[in-house]
């Protein structure tokens, strides 16, 4: 299971809204259930199988992990569209950010692209990530 965390600090600066947490040792994926599932198929006695119940409550929570897996992946990229959307919105306007070594820059956004799931700004000739905004300017920077 993944918590998502958004944290902001007294100087304004954010954290990645997309920055997750997981056990992946605790997540039961579609393969692991399948070969469990296999295996004890394989190894039951034949003379005394496995109560039908047992056997149809297993099918029932493999489709529930399988319809919570679909939802998953439906929710991440609603999730990259809404945010692509937003940054769109951000054309022409003036943004502050920080970079990679926590440097503030600024500059208007000219484009917006979206690549491998991660949204990011052009600011003058630069690739800025769009979760790095700090503030948003409603006009354009002077002489621009």
């Amino acid at each position: 299971m993944s918590n998502t965390t958004t944290t902001v600090s007294n100087d304004g600066t954010g954290v990645a809204p997309n920055t997750s947490v997981s056990n992946p040792a605790a997540a039961l994926g579609e393969d692991a259930f399948l070969k469990l599932l296999v295996a004890q198929l394989q190894y039951q006695d034949p003379m005394s199988p496995s109560d039908n119940q047992q056997f149809i409550q297993e099918q029932a929570t493999f489709s529930q992990v399988e319809a919570l897996n679909s939802l998953k992946s439906t929710m991440t990229a609603m999730q990259a569209s809404d945010q692509f959307s937003q940054s769109v919105s951000l054309i022409g306007k003036n943004v502050t950010y920080l970079d990679a070594k926590g440097n503030v820059g600024t500059g208007v956004v000219s484009a917006v692209s979206n690549s491998s799931g991660s949204v990011k700004l052009d600011v003058g000739g630069l690739a800025v990530d769009a979760s790095s905004v700090v503030q948003v300017d409603e006009g354009t920077a002077a002489g621009a």
